[in-house]
């Protein structure tokens, strides 16, 4: 269960295999028939939940109720705690006193989907600037887990608009890249069933920075976006603290050359990505660097055969 919550928290969280079938390509120097996809959402060890909170929009009036307790609150104390849950198909709100503030029916997916959600948040403003700090759980038929995050916003973001960028659980709305745009800074922890820290994320000045653990391995990924749409950027994986991965996004999603290397640091392979699909030749390297193989892709669809290449060079006749 703890492994099986570890992989989809790194896979969702920044890479979506993307699967080619291909058997041909499958041999003793060619590990896996996946091809690593970014997604750079930052609020999910359950990816569908994640998607549900991408549709749910709160009801106007109790966005209203919601900001104006935050807002007395805050004044009066110089903070606000919300507890938010759960209940018989209904999200109910209530105050630090367990006071309601408001409830609103939910959709049946979300039932379906999550058998348990209650979370608690709490927003102060640190230097004129909205900080939310929330702890949350989950629950669903398959897996326990928990979400701790810290999120500061820009001083663009004001109480009447916050809800803009966070969520129902308190944590950053993950339905766009370009919400990051409004963070100062960010940084979430997730758990799994047994409590022990399996995943961190943290965001700063356009630099994403997320490690994790699986099986003994540490993986970490660094995207560094390029400017203030959010849409474009450089990211580099690594395995075990050595560089496994490097490859470009545009319009949030992978377009040009992705390389991946050994752990000498030396290419094995390169893909050519348009819109998130392979597009163009993918190139497996012997390790004195002259190719391997070579394949065609059309939209993720291999185009005819693959040509092997000996170390010299050559072509390996069939």
């Amino acid at each position: 269960m703890r492994k099986k919550l570890i992989l989809t928290t790194f896979l969702f969280l920044f890479i979506t295999l993307l699967s080619f079938s291909n058997e041909k390509l499958v041999n003793e120097n060619f590990v896996s028939n996946k091809v690593p996809v970014m997604n750079t959402s930052v609020n999910s060890i359950n990816p569908t939940f994640d998607e549900l909170l991408k549709e749910y929009k709160m009801k106007k009036e109790n966005i209203t109720i919601l900001s104006n307790y935050i807002q007395k609150s805050i004044n009066k104390k110089g903070s606000a705690t919300i507890y938010s849950k759960f209940e018989k198909d209904a999200l109910i709100v209530s105050d630090e006193k367990n006071n309601l503030l408001f409830s609103e029916k939910i959709s049946k997916n979300f039932s379906k989907i999550t058998t348990y959600f209650k979370s608690k948040q709490v927003y102060q403003l640190k230097d004129g600037k909205i900080l939310v700090n929330s702890d949350s759980s989950f629950e669903n038929n398959e897996d326990k887990s928990r979400m701790v995050s810290e999120t500061l916003l820009k001083k663009s973001v004001n109480l009447k608009n916050v809800f803009d960028f966070i969520d129902l659980t308190g944590d950053l709305n993950s339905s766009s890249e370009k919400n990051l745009a409004k963070v100062e800074n960010y940084k979430s922890m997730a758990y799994d069933e047994d409590q022990k820290l399996i995943f961190t994320t943290t965001y700063k000045n356009k630099k994403l920075v997320g490690e994790g653990q699986v099986d003994g391995n540490s993986m970490k990924l660094i995207y560094i976006f390029e400017d203030d749409s959010f849409d474009k950027g450089n990211v580099t994986i690594y395995m075990d603290n050595t560089l496994f991965a490097t490859l470009k996004t545009k319009n949030s999603l992978q377009n040009g050359e992705m390389k991946t290397y050994n752990s000498s640091g030396k290419v094995i392979s390169t893909f050519v990505l348009k819109n998130g699909k392979l597009n163009g030749p993918l190139k497996m390297y012997h390790d004195n660097g002259n190719v391997m193989m070579i394949i065609n892709f059309k939209d993720d669809e291999p185009i005819g055969e693959p040509i092997f290449y000996d170390e010299d060079g050559k072509v390996v006749e069939e």
